[in-house]
């Protein structure tokens, strides 16, 4: 009974309600009860988030052992990050793993400070950049930060250090040192050039490498001008590079400008005095050298007759400055009688077309010497000997002697070089006269009587040398005819009737008779010695003798030339 008093009770206790309920909801739409509201203030506090990383860090470009950051170049930091606040952030690159930040400032490492970025938006790329200093360490850990301007919570609590190159550490490179450079001038044609060095670089325990270059520039181990341009360059050593340039064995002489450069092994130039100084070095002027010299060929000089004769002196000058571009300012050719010799004859002011003849001309041979790179050339020189100069063969005034030539090679420097021909050649005698006649080309006795006879002796023949020799002459002739040469007729006048003296007013009876066999007479014309000879005259005569026919006579007489003794030249 009770559970079923419960369950009415329950039962009517819920119709009561449900009937009150619908009562207030009715009077509620039909505005039947007053409402009564309060308002309500609703306040919460939102905390400020710390920026996240979404990209980064990393340097660019890369600062690794490999690839440093020379002194004086930049390590640049770049990252990316968002803040769910949407405040602005800072990247900031710092020596330990804290930071501080400030409210509304940029924040600032517990340590060294690498370097801060300014203020970046949400979601944008920061960077910043730090000069690597003389005094940094070779390699210097970092730890980046992103921190937003509030005061608590403004940093990411991990400093991030990167991955793989790209992240720390950050490395320095630091530029060698370079304190003295020198080199071993002066040196010859074939020799070596060195230069050595006081350098290293210490501070990185690097390796460094000397370049010389011909003009100043490099870039990176090489001289601007290429390869061409560069007297030498060593490998990457611990310290104190060499290297040396091979001098060609034919090379001008010269004072050279070298330009001496230390990188390390990456490349990064040294400072100071020493870099790019100029350590120039000198090549030695090497005096020139002459050899295989020749006059005329080897061959026996003959004259031409009252003229000038050429002949050819040869040599070969070598010089290990070079034989090109002006290097041999002058070769010179020396002609001369060895009795007088080269020291007789080594000037211009010696000079005699008897026995010397200096300062000849040579010239070079068209394709002995054709660049820089020949050291030698052959030379030929022409000589013009006058006719009367000095014969030295047999029965002459030296006949022990020859005819020699030395050439004179003389270098820009003046430095000189002679040789003498080895062997001489003879200088020929040369017979030569020209005759003057009181009629030209004729004795011609004038009109004369049976009888009569030119007396004195008065008509001349003057004889002019024409050649190197002192003269003698042979006298011979014929009968002169009407019908000369035939003479078959008539009464010629036999050669015996005319008669020639060497003195002026010989009488007639004191000449000597002309004979059909050639007579030789003691004329003693005088040897040339300068273009104007001394000449000698002879004078002739004929008498007419009796029983001559009338008529018009003529005939030949030969007059030879022949050697004169010597002293008589």
């Amino acid at each position: 009974m009770q559970n079923n008093n419960h369950s009415f009770f329950e039962k009517t206790w819920s119709k009561v309600l449900l009937s009150l309920l619908c009562i207030v909801i009715f009077f509620s739409l039909i505005g039947g009860f007053n409402a009564i509201a309060d308002t309500v203030t609703t306040a919460v506090t939102v905390g400020n988030s710390a920026p996240v990383f979404t990209a980064g860090p990393l340097e660019d470009p890369t600062s690794s052992s490999t690839t440093p950051t020379n002194v004086g170049s930049n390590t640049t930091w770049k990252a990316t990050a968002s803040d769910s606040n949407g405040d602005n952030y800072y990247l900031i690159i710092c020596s330990t793993g804290s930071v501080t930040p400030r409210n509304g400032q940029d924040p600032i490492c517990v340590a060294t400070t690498w370097c801060t970025s300014s203020a970046t938006a949400s979601t944008q790329e920061a960077s910043c950049s730090r000069t690597a200093l003389v005094g940094d360490a070779v390699s210097n850990a970092w730890y980046a930060f992103v921190c937003d301007g509030g005061s608590s919570a403004a940093c990411n609590t991990t400093g991030q250090q990167g991955t793989g190159d790209s992240g720390t550490p950050f490395d320095v490179n630091h530029e060698p040192t370079f304190t003295t450079a020198g080199n071993n001038t002066p040196q010859d044609p074939g020799g070596t050039v060195t230069w050595t060095t006081t350098a290293a670089d210490s501070t990185d325990s690097d390796t460094v490498k000397l370049i010389v270059c011909k003009t100043t520039g490099i870039t990176g181990d090489a001289c601007d001008g290429g390869g061409s341009d560069t007297w030498c360059s060593s490998s990457q050593v611990a310290s104190n590079p060499t290297c040396g340039f091979s001098v060609p064995a034919v090379y001008p002489d010269d004072t050279y400008a070298a330009y001496v450069y230390i990188v390390d092994a990456h490349n990064f130039p040294a400072t100071g005095t020493y870099q790019a100084s100029n350590v120039s070095f000198v090549i030695s002027n090497k005096s020139p050298v002459v050899s295989a010299v020749t006059i005329n060929g080897g061959s026996n000089i003959d004259l031409t007759e009252s003229t000038t004769k050429n002949i050819t002196l040869t040599a070969t000058v070598t010089d290990n400055n070079s034989c090109y571009g002006g290097e041999i300012n002058s070769v010179l050719g020396y002609v001369y009688r060895s009795g007088v010799a080269y020291t007789g004859c080594d000037t211009s002011g010696e000079a005699n077309n008897n026995y010397c003849y200096p300062e000849v001309t040579c010239t070079v041979v068209g394709g002995t010497c054709t660049d820089i790179t020949d050291g030698s050339a052959n030379y030929t020189c022409t000589a013009s000997l006058q006719y009367y100069a000095d014969p030295t063969d047999t029965l002459t005034q030296y006949p022990t002697d020859t005819w020699k030539d030395t050439i004179k090679a003389t270098d820009d420097d003046s430095a000189t070089h002679t040789v003498e021909v080895s062997t001489g050649v003879e200088m020929n005698s040369l017979i030569g006269f020209e005759l003057g006649y009181t009629v030209t080309g004729a004795i011609n006795y004038g009109n004369l009587g049976v009888g009569e006879k030119n007396d004195p002796l008065d008509k001349i023949i003057t004889t002019t040398p024409t050649g190197n020799i002192g003269l003698d002459q042979e006298h011979s002739g014929n009968s002169m005819c009407t019908d000369y040469p035939t003479c078959s007729g008539g009464t010629p006048i036999t050669a015996g009737y005319q008669h020639y003296a060497l003195a002026g007013s010989t009488a007639y009876a004191s000449g000597t008779a002309l004979t059909g066999t050639a007579f030789e007479i003691e004329l003693n014309v005088p040897k040339p010695i300068t273009g104007t000879p001394t000449t000698k005259n002879t004078w002739w005569g004929i008498e007419i003798p009796a029983g001559t026919t009338l008529g018009t006579y003529s005939g030949a007489n030969t007059i030879s030339a022949v050697k004169g003794e010597t002293t008589s030249w």
